[in-house]
């Protein structure tokens, strides 16, 4: 596939009859594009492998356009701050701003039975690993796996498998969760919660849309049973029982 970050000759400059005009550099991107359809059907890669790579060129072609726009842009938050979703610092994520949105915030995109929010989904696979036996950084990841929902908001699971971008957009995200809130996780860690965040999706799909159209799983820790009355203070109890704060926390 054609590198076009990169010229072939790098020492002559670019001179202004160089420089494809933005037609001409989207029918270039679109060469690349049938390129890479082509070089990825025929490998032999998995699913996730392939995702990878096409991730990671889409992520490089969002930064190009943030570029020509003056860089990406920030997002007001409840705390009063701001930050950057696409180009996160760490010290700006606080366990406040979190703990707020993913209360306010719908799974589903509220198209379930009633409002089910993402604060207690994570609270659900926080007390789930517990429940499992995993270990204490599973479980305050568990509370935490959906922190960049709080800043991207809540986008389908089926969409997100072809949404170009997202899923490299959230890692970068993610990965800056994980740095916040010094998070010591490992890969058991993470496998965990990824096996249980999806036996939680599940079963709140059952409940919501009906056993006849997805399998309700066994869980050690039902929705039932987590008898909370309120959400926000519940995730907050939660986090403070598993030892989690950031630096930008002035509760802590």
């Amino acid at each position: 596939m054609t590198d076009f970050a990169t010229s072939p000759d790098h020492s002559v400059e670019a001179t202004e009859s160089d420089i494809d005009s933005p037609e001409q550099a989207l029918e270039r991107l679109e060469t690349d594009l049938e390129t890479l359809e082509a070089t990825l059907a025929g490998a032999d890669l998995s699913p996730a492998q392939r995702r990878q790579l096409f991730e990671s060129l889409v992520g490089q072609v969002q930064d190009v356009l943030a570029e020509t726009n003056g860089g990406h842009l920030e997002i007001n938050t409840h705390s009063g701050g701001q930050i950057t979703p696409l180009e996160p610092d760490s010290a700006a994520i606080t366990l406040e701003d979190i703990t707020h949105a993913l209360s306010n915030l719908s799974r589903f995109t509220g198209q379930g039975t009633g409002f089910y929010s993402v604060a207690r989904h994570a609270i659900h696979v926080s007390r789930e690993v517990e429940a499992r036996g995993g270990s204490l950084e599973a479980q305050r990841w568990g509370l935490l796996h959906d922190a960049s929902e709080a800043y991207f908001a809540d986008v389908p699971a089926p969409v997100k498998q072809s949404l170009p971008g997202y899923t490299h957009a959230e890692k970068r995200f993610q990965d800056a969760v994980i740095d916040a809130f010094d998070l010591a996780l490992k890969d058991d860690d993470s496998d965990l919660v990824n096996t249980i965040d999806s036996a939680v999706g599940r079963f709140e799909l059952a409940m919501h849309f009906g056993d006849e159209q997805f399998d309700r799983p066994t869980l050690a820790v039902e929705p039932s049973d987590l008898e909370l009355s309120e959400v926000k203070p519940a995730f907050l109890s939660r986090a403070q029982t598993l030892g989690i704060c950031s630096a930008s926390d002035t509760s802590c």
